[in-house]
C-alpha cells in the first residue's frame, strides 16, 4: 500500500494517491490552521461524521482518508490457492481441455 501525497504550490491543499487511486483531496483552513479532507469516494451515512473531522496536519488527514478508503473499498486479498485448492494456471488449463 502506497500513500502519495501531492502538494500545489502555496501548501493549502494535498492530493491524496493510493497506489495511484487519487483518493480525495486535504484543505488546509488559514484562519483555524486545520486540515479538512474531501474524499472523491462516495461514503455510507454512518461514516459522513468521520469526514468532517479536523486534522492538525496533511498527513494525519491523509491518513484518516486512506483508512476510510480501506474500509469501504477493502483490499482484495489474493486467496483463489487457499479457496479452492488449485492455481490459476491449473484451473485455466482444465478448462481449455474441457473442449
Amino acid at each position: 500500500m502506497k500513500i502519495v501525497f501531492k502538494t500545489n504550490d502555496n501548501g493549502t491543499e494535498s492530493k491524496i494517491l493510493l497506489n495511484e487511486w487519487h483518493v480525495g483531496v486535504v484543505k488546509l483552513d488559514v484562519w483555524s490552521k486545520k486540515w479538512t479532507m474531501y474524499p472523491s469516494f462516495y461514503l455510507p451515512y454512518n461514516l459522513l461524521t468521520a469526514s468532517e473531522k479536523k486534522f492538525d496536519s496533511a498527513y494525519d488527514a491523509g491518513k484518516e482518508m486512506v483508512d476510510l478508503y480501506n474500509i469501504v473499498f477493502p483490499p482484495i486479498k489474493n486467496n483463489i490457492d487457499s479457496d479452492f485448492g488449485l492455481s490459476l494456471e491449473e484451473v485455466v488449463s482444465f478448462l481449455k481441455t474441457r473442449e
